[in-house]
């Protein structure tokens, strides 16, 4: 059969074979029609009788050499025509080929795709948490080892039988307690650290630089409230003396107190009301931002006008109504101190009672006495960071830094704030180091020493490392509390931001943890901000509120975290340990997507 010019056969669909010998039976039934009619003499059998007879054979030369002289251009290819005699199958054969290899080379891709998705989500990633159908640029374009190690990170925070984080940072609180900067305390902690990593945890390198720090120490101290008509005339108070504060005279400093609500109302009031008083910074907690300058600030502020002393309702929600927080404040020619919300509103009522027009003899003006042993020595020792080297696989020179700073106040043991950032930071790094397969860059645990007061171990690490800063490619910090992982606050180039948004849609959401927010919401950290001032991308690990689910950018998000900080609740129980343990996979996860990267 020959084919028709006007109707090519399709590419790529060339006729069934069982077609093919339909019409050839077709075609032979329509000649042995016409060799019937022979004996008829028509017009057409006078023209049949010039043409010159063709056997079959040259038939096929005929349409062959036709078709070789109309050769389409087009980009497709027509079968060429078969034989009229039994040549036709075997001609047919020798077309069909080349569309069953395209059709076999079609199928094996295929078969090749399929099996790279079936590896990525059954063999390497747990299709209950992770779609590879729905994985950004950023994620297809990673190396399928990486997303291995991270995947098998981001499952070792499911593992609740690790509790090493939770237990190391118990033994060591246990042990130490609370780590002040220039304590021994600190120093005995540091060594246990030092000791421990470099015993149980092989495969990193621990070891300390020296800092030199000031030495603040509080002392004795006490604040009684004269309230008349109390058994013995006098209320003993609850209070912390404010680091760096100055002591009192050796018997304490006796005046009666004015309450104020701001700086504003304070100057308002001058020297003719507050000289020779105590001035009481009385507020509504609206935020730790917005009302923490009261405690920094406020002894500063006060003794413009002739103040004496200067007490600072507590830096933490109206919830905490009886607790007391401590904190660092600068330093002024008089001490400064913080007391509970509820003594701070006991005070100002018995003011407004004493001012007012319908006064008692019992109304009286509140009046204290305020005694502040401390002391302060300047460069008065040498202490140290901690640091935990876990070395990199192609690119060692390269560091990927995680952090938390080490010193704590010296009331509770600062479980939270912020020995869990720390221990995040450790365990991250330990979880990364059992995997077997090192990341490209080096990951860098620092601990740092002194954020509490002057980040005097931040500033050294700088100076020590400042020929080296450019090989600093990322630092993340995690000194805003270690609950159930979030994600990060990220301060770095639209580009890596964007690639981080999508490891943490794509990958890090198994934890919930890949949200990512910016330093407008919540900065990266106080320790690390000398780095990403010199252009180090900067990121901090941010937590959900365990109390009410709030995010980062709610009203209520820190409340939790404040209510324990700088107070002497900060106790591992503020601490859970499979949180503290699915933050640390995060952080691992993060780092190690960030310290992998080509």
């Amino acid at each position: 059969m020959i084919p028709d010019e006007k109707k090519p056969i399709p590419w790529g669909l060339p006729p069934l074979r069982s077609e093919v010998l339909a019409r050839q039976r077709q075609q032979q039934q329509q000649q042995g029609h016409s060799s019937r009619q022979a004996s008829a003499n028509t017009p057409s059998d006078e023209i049949a009788e010039k043409r010159p007879s063709l056997q079959p054979s040259e038939t096929a030369l005929f349409v062959d050499q036709h078709y070789a002289a109309n050769k389409r251009t087009d980009g497709y290819s027509l079968l060429s025509a078969p034989s009229l005699a039994s040549s036709s199958t075997s001609h047919l054969r020798t077309e069909l080929p080349s569309v069953r290899k395209r059709l076999a080379i079609f199928l094996a891709g295929m078969g090749i795709m399929g099996s790279a998705i079936f590896y990525i989500r059954h063999c390497m990633c747990d299709p209950l948490a992770i779609d590879p159908s729905t994985f950004s640029a950023t994620s297809l374009g990673t190396c399928v080892d990486t997303l291995a190690i991270v995947d098998s990170l981001l499952h070792a925070g499911l593992d609740n039988s690790n509790t090493v984080a939770w237990d190391r940072l118990a033994e060591m609180t246990d042990l130490y307690g609370n780590r002040m900067t220039a304590s021994e305390a600190y120093d005995r902690s540091a060594e246990w650290v030092v000791r421990t990593a470099n015993e149980q945890d092989t495969n990193m390198t621990a070891y300390t630089e020296p800092v030199w720090v000031n030495d603040w120490r509080r002392g004795s101290e006490s604040l009684r409230l004269f309230v008349p008509t109390r058994p013995g005339g006098q209320v003993k108070l609850p209070m912390l003396g404010l680091g760096n504060s100055v002591a009192t005279p050796r018997d304490g400093i006796e005046a009666n107190v004015v309450p104020v609500h701001s700086f504003e109302e304070l100057k308002q009031l001058g020297n003719e009301t507050i000289s020779g008083n105590v001035v009481l910074f009385n507020f509504n907690y609206t935020g730790y931002s917005d009302v923490v300058r009261f405690r920094s600030r406020g002894a500063v502020e006060a003794q413009k006008y002739g103040a004496v002393a200067v007490l600072v309702r507590t830096v933490a929600p109206d919830t905490s109504f009886d607790s007391v927080h401590t904190g660092s404040s600068s330093r002024a020619d008089i001490p400064a101190a913080s007391i509970s919300a509820a003594d701070a509103n006991l005070i100002e009522r018995m003011y407004r009672r004493a001012q007012s027009n319908n006064a008692s003899p019992d109304h009286v003006v509140p009046r204290v006495k305020l005694v502040m042993n401390a002391q302060l020595h300047e460069n008065a020792k040498q202490s140290a960071n901690v640091i935990i080297d876990l070395a990199g696989s192609e690119k060692p020179e390269e560091i990927v830094l995680l952090s938390g700073h080490f010193d704590s106040w010296d009331v509770g043991v600062g479980a939270m704030d912020d020995g869990a950032g720390a221990f995040v930071a450790w365990e991250a790094a330990r979880l990364i180091s059992q995997t077997g397969r090192s990341p490209r860059r080096t990951i860098r645990v620092v601990m740092w020493n002194n954020e509490e007061t002057l980040q005097r171990g931040a500033k050294a690490y700088f100076e020590k490392h400042r020929d080296e800063i450019a090989l600093h490619k990322f630092a993340i910090e995690s000194d805003i509390g270690v609950f159930e992982p979030w994600g990060l606050t990220v301060q770095a180039d639209s580009k890596t931001t964007m690639n981080l948004e999508n490891y943490g849609r794509d990958l890090l959401k198994i934890l919930g943890a890949g949200n990512i927010t910016t330093p407008e919401v919540e900065g990266p950290g106080e320790d690390i901000s000398i780095l990403c001032k010199h252009g180090v991308f900067c990121a901090g690990l941010l937590s959900v509120n365990p109390e009410n689910g709030a995010v980062p950018g709610d009203e209520k998000w820190s409340e939790h975290y404040f209510r324990f900080h700088h107070a002497n609740s900060d106790r591992m129980e503020v601490i859970d340990k499979h949180q503290l343990r699915r933050s640390a996979a995060a952080l691992a996860a993060w780092s190690y997507l960030i310290a992998d990267l080509p």
